[in-house]
């Protein structure tokens, strides 16, 4: 399998017959060698190769209602608000509809013991005054770009009667790579420089909904919602992991929230917000990506680990 970004970077997934043959080895060659010849023969592109893997669980039909994936970066130099609509011009064909928000804090995993008194989330700051936050939308307003001077987000949700399709993860993390490359080139032409990108994130943002109607019992949807006898008239739960790479250092957290609520036509629901938050291993754009997929991964694979068998077979599970 392949994906390619021409002149920028390519990610291929290898695999092989033979369980005594490294795949990725093979491919990388000693020391390098073999792919260091394909990147001269490109340029530079960065080619990126990693284990073919189809173990991420598929659903037909997932409660999904929106999703989020997003990045925090040091401000541009040069840029200010009264700039806000030569960044809006970069996306205006496509997302015709400002909206202004109120602005998001800093935020950073932090990670270690904590100090007394100490408050176990992310660490937030705010140093002078906050930017407003731009959401530039489409006409529909399934989609939207959210701007302020350190975040760009991309969002898709279930507008009107809900029935809009999900484009699909790899959709838009193409786009949103298209918006980060678009930022970039912008912010360059404000001073020598590119986006220097401190934490990324992605969410998934589910509606449980009951097909018969009555007010979902969590049991019946969620591995880790049991009750002896009735089930509580509501429910609310949230819980964090350390999410670590490959060396066992804390590179970010996967969040798990779930609470009662009651949708726009008025039936209950369960509301389960799943979140990773973190910092890539560099500050490039590509660096970014990488994390939100590992992110991506994630969060699936926690989501069919929380989640009943009955709710897999009303969600049309496919592996």
């Amino acid at each position: 399998a392949c994906a390619r970004e021409p002149g920028h970077r390519t990610k291929i997934a290898v695999w092989s017959n033979d369980p005594n043959v490294d795949p990725v080895g093979a491919c990388v060659g000693a020391r390098g060698a073999r792919v260091r010849m394909v990147v001269n023969e490109l340029r530079g592109e960065k080619i990126d190769i990693v284990p073919f893997s189809e173990d991420l669980p598929d659903f037909g039909h997932p409660p999904l209602n929106e999703v989020v994936i997003g990045v925090q970066f040091a401000p541009p130099k040069g840029y200010s608000q009264v700039r806000a609509g030569e960044v809006w011009k970069l996306f205006q064909s496509e997302y015709p509809v400002v909206q202004e928000r109120e602005s998001l804090p800093p935020s950073f995993e932090t990670f270690g013991i904590p100090r007394p008194g100490q408050v176990l989330a992310g660490l937030n700051f705010v140093s002078g005054a906050l930017h407003d936050r731009f959401w530039f939308m489409r006409e529909g307003g399934d989609e939207l770009i959210q701007f302020q001077q350190d975040r760009l987000l991309h969002n898709w949700r279930k507008v009107g009667d809900q029935t809009n399709e999900y484009p699909r993860f790899e959709r838009m993390l193409d786009r949103f790579r298209s918006e980060l490359r678009a930022l970039e080139q912008y912010a360059a032409t404000l001073a020598p420089q590119a986006l220097a990108i401190n934490q990324c994130e992605i969410s998934y943002i589910n509606h449980i909904v009951d097909s018969r109607g009555s007010q979902p019992k969590p049991s019946d949807w969620l591995r880790f919602a049991t009750f002896e006898g009735q089930s509580p008239e509501d429910f609310s739960a949230a819980f964090r992991e350390i999410i670590r790479d490959g060396g066992g250092r804390p590179i970010g957290r996967f969040s798990c929230e779930c609470s009662s609520a009651v949708n726009q036509a008025g039936r209950q629901m369960l509301v389960l917000n799943l979140t990773v938050r973190g910092s890539p291993a560099h500050s490039h754009i590509d660096a970014a990506l990488d994390f939100i997929e590992l992110a991506r991964a994630t969060i699936v694979r926690k989501f069919a680990d929380l989640t009943t068998t009955a709710a897999h077979q009303a969600w049309e599970r496919r592996h």
